[in-house]
Order: C-alpha cells, then sequence, then structure tokens
C-alpha cells in the first residue's frame, strides 16, 4: 500500500504544480499498481488524474468521462478527505468545457465536504 500512497501522494503533487506530462506518467503507475493490488481507492484516484491530464491536453470529452467515472469509484470507497481537490479538478473541466453552472454546483458540493469534514484534504489511511 505505500507504493500506491506514495504515486498517489507524488501525482497530487504535481496536479497542484501543473506539470500535466509527469502527472499522466505517474496516473499510469498509480493505475498499474492499484490495478495489481486491488486497490480501488487509488485505482479511482489514478482515473481522475488521468482525466484531468486529458483535459489539460485538449480531449476534454474523455477527460471529463474520466473525471466523473474516478469520482464516483473514489466516492463509493467512502474516501471524502482529498475529494474536494478531486472536485476542484471536475469542476474546472466542466468549466474548460462551457459547463459553467456543473461546475458551480460541483464546487458547492466540494465546500459541503469540507464545511462537514473540517478538512480540504488528507490521504486516507
Amino acid at each position: 500500500m505505500s507504493l500506491a500512497a506514495n504515486l498517489g501522494f507524488d501525482a497530487r503533487q504535481l496536479s497542484l504544480v501543473g506539470d500535466n506530462a509527469a502527472l499522466g506518467q505517474r496516473a499510469d503507475e498509480l493505475a498499474a499498481v492499484a490495478t495489481e493490488q486491488g486497490f480501488a481507492h487509488w485505482r479511482a484516484t489514478a482515473m481522475i488524474f488521468r482525466g484531468w491530464v486529458k483535459v489539460e491536453n485538449g480531449d476534454v470529452r474523455e477527460g471529463l468521462s474520466l473525471l466523473y467515472s474516478g469520482s464516483e469509484a473514489c466516492r463509493a470507497t467512502a474516501a471524502e478527505l482529498w475529494m474536494p481537490h478531486h472536485i476542484a479538478l471536475l469542476a474546472g473541466a466542466c468549466e474548460t468545457a462551457g459547463q459553467v453552472e456543473e461546475a458551480l454546483t460541483l464546487l458547492d458540493d466540494a465546500l459541503q465536504i469540507v464545511e462537514r469534514t473540517g478538512s480540504a484534504g488528507s490521504q486516507p489511511s
């Protein structure tokens, strides 16, 4: 699990600094480890980051699909603490796609999670 957690942490950092080339590579590595080890949360996280990279590289339709699927899969694991960050990525993709109302709705959802949990992000245990 520590390899998946480290890859996930690294991917998250890369998403924050905007290094999408490295993020794509790290997301692929995370997806491979998560699939091999059966880690649903990390597989979903990899899908979210893959989606973000697709959006940033101009494939908005495929990127949105991956972001929505990854977000749903992540929620299915009951992990919430990094969801505001994931939702913010999805909202940014919606904005890119011209879906401003959807982006605002998503950001409201992220704020509700922060208010409920008291945290915008933390590694799952």
